[in-house]
């Protein structure tokens, strides 16, 4: 086997090349700098290996090295960048070559991998030796921002915690941490001019327990905050810097501004519409607590990012600008008569007066802007660095001229989901599997954009329901891990060689003490989309090679289960009954993995088509062919793509049996299997038509008759119909805490059965 065959390394290296003989490496080995600006690295290669000395070894008297082996480092102005590297590994030395001081740390990082992890933990051994295969090594990454982002407002994590998010980021050669410090929900920048950011903003009395849309909501009745002092933020950058890691601070304005509101309400344009006091929030989404662009806000501002200046000595600070709710400012005299005196046309335009004012800020303090991708929207100035997380920002923003970072929330957000298994925990929302995370290629989307305009991409992790550090490193791995593959490799990246990799990369991280997520083993269930009136369900694990369980009674497949089936993945099974379908996967020490579940039914109704009705007639809605699609999701974790929403007051669908049947019963569920609560109608109204769509009423129930579990299963009586009509009648009220008033929230539907 060649050496870049059994490289455990990730991201894979570019080139590499088995040596003849070996290389022993001990406490004793001696390391050399090359230049006086690698003393540092020097010093940190030798605490990484802890050798004896602890430093950088000097040699004795007469030349001759102490040690047998030698580390040395050199930097290369032949390599392509100051990232690019070369790794030399010969019996007697091991030889770390940069074009710059990153390139050596990383040739270290990958000596590291070839190393034990235990070598990671606590150094090399105190007694003998490691042994390396003799190999070269060149390599070096595809894009130059590789990056990942942690929320530390929506829950707060202790500086411990983010020393090791950053030995994760330099393991995987990241070299960007976008550092998330303030939204809605807290406010955790030390500021000594203001002091009740952290006095106030920095605490909320409580949690929302479960999901944020929840219809009925429970919270976690016990204070939540902290914090960072000067000190830990000095700290993190000095760690990161250590690791050739730039630290990006994000303070998030002008809106998700309701922890520093609460603080200083007078940078809002006024009270609160309801009345209330500003208040730092207990629920997650997006709010209207908005900072107004007037003097006496600037002046805060400018002060305050002086502080953050100060701290960060990075190029950068993020600035937010995301998600604005603009109905404060329609309603402020001050800010109506700014869009007027600057021709601003709009609220958006005044966004981007926003936006500008503090990009001049900024840059009077030496530093580039970065905003989220909503800030185009104002029309900020072509030199402002968008960070895309919209569908079609990326293209929209290359297209504009502007600089851009991309982190596309169907692809690099890890607060979503791993995979549909059930016992997955709770995630705000959205399906990233891994696969789709290694293929994401943000260098495809520039390539006709201005040659530098694509800076990187980065990873993004919002802790609206992460709680814990163990949390995060959960939904994070080994996402994380693939997409740094992905921008380091670029498009020399192969998916079934990372797979291959993926087992000692698991087990590195579990003995550094990370909690590494088995959800790429996990089965998938994925039912054919072809409307043929049969239903095929494939299952597959979500990685080659994967062996699946799987039963058809809904009953436990595991190993104990002797009516399981097993089988290689990927395969198709065919479904001519109704069944729970139940699958597991397995990871690679033979152990089952994952609970997926898929109630899939034959019926009458199977394929046919749902239209609207409106004005006395069918409304064609390609959308409502979910309803006929043959599973349901009554036994899975609810996800937007697998049911239909109705976002009016009446809703109003016809389903065409096309041809006259006796029906018996209706079945349809309103409620998913775990980690939601949807929205109840208020009543439900069945009625029936032959062919001349002239309606007879079967069934009506009110919001008090619908059973608990969502689950609704309505007797028809034999009754002959071609056409059925569901009236659904959406008249509850709701308490919205982002709009701060009752409101009709959307109902869901999965399947609509006939028998």
């Amino acid at each position: 086997m060649s050496f870049a065959a059994s490289s455990p390394v990730v991201p894979a290296p570019h080139h590499s090349a088995a040596g003849e003989g070996e290389c022993h490496l001990t406490r004793q080995m001696a390391v050399r700098a090359q230049t006086p600006e690698l003393q540092a690295m020097a010093a940190f290669v030798a605490r990484s290996l802890a050798l004896v000395s602890g430093a950088p070894a000097a040699k004795a008297a007469d030349g001759v090295d102490a040690a047998d082996t030698t580390a040395q480092l050199a930097l290369d102005a032949s390599l392509a960048s100051a990232e690019h590297y070369h790794l030399q590994i010969s019996p007697q030395q091991v030889r770390l070559s940069g074009g710059g001081v990153p390139g050596v740390f990383y040739a270290l990082q990958t000596l590291l991998q070839l190393l034990p992890p235990d070598v990671a933990l606590r150094g090399l051994p105190a007694q003998g030796a490691c042994t390396l295969a003799c190999a070269s090594i060149s390599d070096g990454p595809a894009l130059g921002w590789r990056g990942m982002h942690l929320d530390c407002a929506r829950h707060f994590f202790p500086r411990d915690f983010i020393l090791r998010y950053i030995d994760l980021l330099a393991l995987h050669k990241l070299n960007r941490f976008h550092w998330h410090l303030s939204d809605d929900q807290g406010w955790r920048f030390p500021s000594r001019r203001f002091p009740r950011l952290t006095e106030v903003g920095a605490w909320r009395e409580r949690t929302v327990d479960g999901h944020t849309s929840n219809p009925g909501r429970s919270y976690r009745e016990q204070p939540h905050g902290g914090y960072y002092s000067e000190d830990d933020i000095r700290a993190v950058v000095a760690y990161a810097a250590e690791r050739q890691i730039t630290v990006i601070p994000e303070l998030d304005i002008p809106g998700h501004a309701a922890a520093l509101l609460a603080a200083y309400p007078e940078y809002a344009c006024g009270p609160r519409a309801d009345g209330a006091p500003y208040q730092v929030e207990a629920h997650f989404g997006i709010f209207p607590d908005v900072l107004c662009p007037k003097e006496p806000t600037f002046a805060f501002l400018e002060q305050l990012l002086a502080e953050v200046v100060a701290l960060f000595p990075g190029d950068y600070v993020h600035i937010g600008g995301d998600e604005v709710v603009k109905t404060a400012w329609a309603g402020c005299p001050h800010c109506q008569q700014l869009i007027r005196e600057h021709g601003l046309g709009d609220e958006n335009g005044l966004h981007g007066y926003f936006v500008a004012r503090v990009a001049g800020i900024l840059e009077k303090l030496g530093k580039k802007v970065l905003g989220w991708d909503e800030v185009m929207d104002g029309g900020v100035s072509g030199d402002t660095t968008i960070m895309c997380w919209n569908s079609n920002a990326g293209e929209r923003a290359l297209a504009a001229g502007y600089p851009v970072v991309m982190c596309p929330v169907d692809r690099v957000y890890f607060d979503f989901y791993q995979s549909t298994s059930l016992d997955e925990p709770a995630a705000i929302h959205g399906l990233t599997p891994l696969r789709a995370v290694y293929d994401y290629s943000p260098a495809a989307l520039a390539a006709g954009a201005t040659a530098g305009q694509l800076l990187g991409a980065q990873g993004n992790i919002w802790s609206e329901y992460l709680a814990t550090p163990e949390a995060v490193c959960y939904t994070a791995l080994p996402r994380l891990s693939a997409l740094a593959e992905s921008l380091w490799r670029g498009e020399g990246r192969q998916w079934a060689d990372f797979c291959r990799r993926l087992p000692a990369l698991t087990r590195r991280l579990r003995a550094l003490g990370y909690t590494v997520a088995d959800s790429h083993y996990k089965a998938l269930l994925t039912p054919d989309t072809r409307r043929d009136g049969t239903l095929r369900v494939q299952l597959a694990g979500g990685v080659p090679g994967v062996r699946c369980r799987y039963t058809l009674d809904g009953a436990a497949p595991d190993a104990a289960n002797a009516s399981a089936s097993g089988t290689a993945s990927p395969t198709w099974l065919e479904i001519d009954r109704e069944c729970v379908l139940r699958a597991c996967g397995e990871t690679p020490e033979g152990a089952p993995c994952g609970d997926e579940r898929l109630h899939v039914v034959p019926h009458l109704a199977l394929h046919r088509p749902v239209y609207y009705w409106r004005d006395e007639g069918l409304q064609q809605a390609p959308e409502l062919a979910l309803l006929t699609n043959g599973w349901r999701g009554n036994e899975r974790i609810f996800h937007y793509h697998e049911w239909v929403v109705f976002d009016a007051e009446r809703v109003d669908i016809v389903l065409d049996l096309e041809r006259v049947r006796r029906v018996r019963r209706l079945r349809f569920n309103l409620e998913a299997g775990a980690h939601r609560q949807l929205a109840r109608p208020a009543a439900v109204e069945v009625l029936a038509s032959a062919a001349d769509q002239k309606w007879q009423a079967l069934a009506r129930l009110d919001a008090a008759a619908l059973d608990a579990s969502g689950a609704v299963d309505i007797d028809l009586g034999h009754c002959a119909l071609r056409y059925l009509r569901l009236r659904l009648h959406n008249s509850r009220r709701y308490y919205s805490p982002e709009t701060r008033q009752r409101q009709r929230m959307p109902l869901y539907l999965d399947e609509l059965v006939l028998t």
